[in-house]
């Protein structure tokens, strides 16, 4: 009980947890950083021989783990909707600001690149029909091209299929910021619900995994948002530890444990059969562990060296977005070609979408979602009166640059894009 009565103090008299400081926000993106190198290279089978890969089991999970590295963004996509509809106290969240803001954030490079896909195949012989075309967008559009690409693949594009993770992310997101609002109130309740929650989807993962096959139960919401409950519920818990509670030593060392665990969950995972069973299940803990020390104060992934790590995470949904079609483009036009220079030219107009998406699209996408209109879209309470957290104005998802308060040491949010 005296762990509920801290926590419920830290609340009310916060409002919010403890913010995550730009050190713990960029060790953040270098761990989004690698999930996003080990997604672009699942998807390297477009461009490259695969035989060889496959024929040595040392080298294949490094070029077969895209789930893993997806699993590793459901669980930081978790944290980070408990830290956005928490900042200024679960008890006044607003779920349709919340919802709304998470829509702004992912849906525009989505809208751009799904038609620009769709007509650049169309000027060279583009093999589907506009029924085809038709019913892609509108299932990637409303966020069920997962519930389709189930029963209609056949009838889909192929090169937009990995859009699936972006429908799975946002029926969950939507879910549990409801289940929090409704106990918003209720810190013990927020655990039990979500607990509940993260065992009754696990034994489901569990139970589709053995009947239907693996591409289906990929696909599944409820085989796969089992990641983000326990992010989510990680963000609950943190509320319970008081400041100071861990010493950064004991912290560091935790927390590289937790990543030094990857490596063989790394290995174990590459098999789509002990990844569905007990792989998702470890990884997913894993992570949360890594990340909780992580926004405690671990100094695990700081080191200015990965400061490219954290660059590609920052920029993770862009890349995400742009690199399977960027993919399947250039290999459609350059078969004649060796593996080689192909790869490289997919990587080239790769970095060249993102690049323009982001000075086109994403910094306008960031500067609206730190608009202060936002603020006064909140209930106004006690708790917001107090003055929001500068970095609660950046958006949701880490993807997009967060300006840090004076107190991190952050340079000023309009650089900072």
């Amino acid at each position: 009980m005296s762990i509920v009565r801290t926590a419920r103090a830290r609340v009310s008299r916060t409002g919010a947890p403890a913010p995550v400081g730009s050190e713990r926000l960029r060790a953040m993106d270098s761990l989004r950083g690698l999930a996003i190198v080990v997604v672009v290279l699942s998807h390297g089978w477009i461009l490259w021989p695969i035989e060889w890969i496959d024929d040595h089991a040392w080298v294949r999970p490094v070029f077969r783990s895209g789930n893993f590295a997806v699993t590793i963004f459901f669980v930081a996509t978790g944290f980070l909707v408990h830290r956005s509809l928490s900042a200024h106290g679960l008890a006044t969240m607003n779920p349709a600001v919340g919802i709304v803001r998470r829509v702004i954030r992912v849906a525009p490079v989505v809208l751009v690149a799904v038609p620009a896909v769709i007509v650049a195949g169309a000027l060279v012989d583009d093999p589907n029909s506009s029924s085809t075309n038709a019913s892609t967008t509108f299932h990637v559009f409303t966020y069920t091209w997962n519930w389709y690409l189930q029963t209609d693949a056949i009838d889909s594009r192929w090169d937009l299929g990995h859009l699936w993770y972006l429908s799975v992310d946002m029926q969950a997101f939507v879910a549990l910021t409801l289940l929090l609002y409704f106990v918003r109130r209720r810190p013990v309740a927020q655990v039990a619900s979500l607990t509940g929650l993260l065992l009754l989807l696990t034994w489901w993962r569990m139970h589709v995994a053995d009947l239907e096959s693996v591409i289906n139960v990929l696909l599944r919401t409820t085989a796969r948002m089992d990641a983000v409950v326990v992010g989510v519920l990680l963000g609950v818990l943190l509320t319970f530890v008081p400041p100071g509670r861990f010493s950064e030593r004991a912290l560091t060392w935790t927390g590289g444990a937790a990543l030094a665990a990857l490596v063989p969950l790394f290995w174990y995972c590459s098999d789509d059969a002990r990844f569905l069973g007990w792989g998702v299940t470890l990884l997913e803990l894993d992570v949360a562990v890594l990340l909780g020390t992580i926004a405690l104060g671990a100094r695990v992934l700081t080191t200015p060296r990965l400061s490219a790590l954290s660059f590609l995470g920052r920029h993770s949904l862009v890349i995400y977005v742009w690199h399977y079609p960027a993919f399947a483009a250039v290999e459609a036009r350059t078969r004649s070609w060796d593996w080689p220079p192909r790869a490289a030219v997919a990587l080239v107009v790769t970095a060249v979408l993102c690049v323009a998406t982001h000075y086109l699209l994403e910094r306008h996408v960031a500067r609206l979602l730190r608009h202060p209109v936002w603020l006064r879209l909140r209930p106004r309470g006690p708790v917001a009166a107090a003055g929001p957290r500068r970095d609660e104005l950046a958006a949701d998802d880490l993807s997009v640059p967060v300006a840090a308060g004076p107190a991190d040491g952050a340079q000023d949010p309009k650089q900072n894009v």
